[in-house]
């Protein structure tokens, strides 16, 4: 991508993301907090939807596919929520971008199978394709403002809470598991 092109795209998601660029972090865990509500949401759908294609004797595939994307979604929170409120490194949080990125696609994808699907009943599978339409679209924009706003959250590995410096360079005390101390 070049510098222009770059600064365009950049421009574009400034203007968008301009109120919440106050308070990057907040912006982000509201929004997550907001997507978590969906995807619990979805997962009882998606229960819901299993056990009627299941009443209509429908296949078997479509079955397993609505029960494993409930179950992948909560864990997709899980692993959110902890790379968010945990651990923020850089690597943590480009690996839930490509997540959010994998399950956008794998609902739009969902909505397309399930929006005609001839077993089940007709309610059940067009709510469920609404939803996977409108989850698809919540995890991209979701997606956009945590790339956004990614290096007001990352932090190093040594800052994260809970994981303490180790080893260090020369002159720093280390006790015997590895822990640095600062000099005094």
């Amino acid at each position: 991508m070049s510098d222009e092109d770059e600064r365009a795209s950049s421009s574009i998601l400034n203007r968008v993301f301009s109120s919440c660029s106050d308070d990057p972090k907040g912006s982000v865990h509201r929004a997550w907090g907001l997507s978590l509500i969906f995807v619990l949401v979805y997962f009882v759908l998606a229960v819901i939807e299993m056990l009627n294609v299941r009443s209509a004797e429908g296949s078997n595939a479509v079955m397993v596919a609505a029960c494993w994307t409930g179950l992948s979604h909560l864990l997709l929170a899980v692993t959110g929520t902890f790379v968010l409120k945990r651990f923020p490194t850089s690597f943590a949080v480009g690996f839930f971008l490509g997540l959010l990125v994998v399950f956008a696609n794998q609902n739009l994808i969902l909505f397309a199978v399930f929006h005609s699907y001839a077993f089940g009943t007709p309610k059940t599978n067009v709510a469920f394709s609404g939803l996977c339409f409108f989850l698809a679209f919540a995890l991209a924009f979701f997606a956009l403002l945590l790339g956004h706003f990614r290096n007001e959250l990352v932090m190093a590995a040594v800052d994260v809470k809970g994981f303490p410096k180790r080893g260090g360079s020369r002159g720093d005390k280390a006790d015997e598991e590895g822990y640095r101390y600062e000099r005094t």
